[in-house]
């Protein structure tokens, strides 16, 4: 499964920023009473190689879980939400600095704490829904009245089948609306 989030231009005008870091504290569980909680078995919970790339479960019609979504190796759910903040930000006008960068120093610096990002299947009669959800604190002086918001990203799909590309989609639909959620909620950079 591969979901990737593409930053965009850079604009060299806007307000600096750096994202300094994105945590990851989601808390998975071996069996949740809802799917829509993050869940893996034993021992994958406690390998962070598995459990910072896990992005949802596979569910049979009773709600049986029979395997893991994850994203490749080398690619964690703090590389999608960092490629998702740094979008919302050049779109809103700012310009996203990496460690090295002559204006890293003076860069207003964000942090970012992953409190959910799943996608799960909730069985039906005749259909399945596929949903996601992200819930993403943010904190930097980048918010018109406050230090700290809550961003939330959430899509849903109606579907005959659990489709690795029906997951996939709607991930990367939930992502675009944590985008734009995110850009609501930025002051602007000029």
């Amino acid at each position: 499964m591969d979901i990737k989030v593409t930053p965009g231009p850079n604009p060299a005008n806007g307000k600096a920023v750096k994202i300094v870091q994105v945590a990851d504290s989601r808390k998975f569980e071996v069996s949740p009473r809802t799917q829509s909680i993050p869940s893996l078995n034993e021992e994958e919970i406690k390998d962070s190689k598995i459990s910072s790339r896990a992005i949802g479960r596979k569910r049979n019609g009773y709600g049986k879980a029979m395997g893991d979504f994850q994203l490749p190796e080398q690619r964690t759910v703090q590389d999608v939400v960092r490629e998702a903040m740094t979008k919302a930000l050049r779109e809103k006008g700012y310009s996203v600095v990496e460690q090295g960068s002559v204006a890293y120093q003076n860069a207003l610096p964000l942090e970012a704490d992953i409190g959910q990002l799943w996608t799960y299947m909730t069985p039906g009669m005749w259909s399945l829904t596929l949903e996601f959800e992200t819930i993403v604190k943010i904190k930097g002086n980048v918010f018109p009245t406050s230090k700290e918001e809550q961003i939330r990203g959430y899509a849903q799909m109606s579907t005959q089948i659990g489709s690795e590309s029906n997951y996939v989609e709607t991930m990367q639909n939930g992502i675009e609306d944590f985008i734009k959620n995110f850009k609501e909620k930025l002051k602007s950079a000029k």
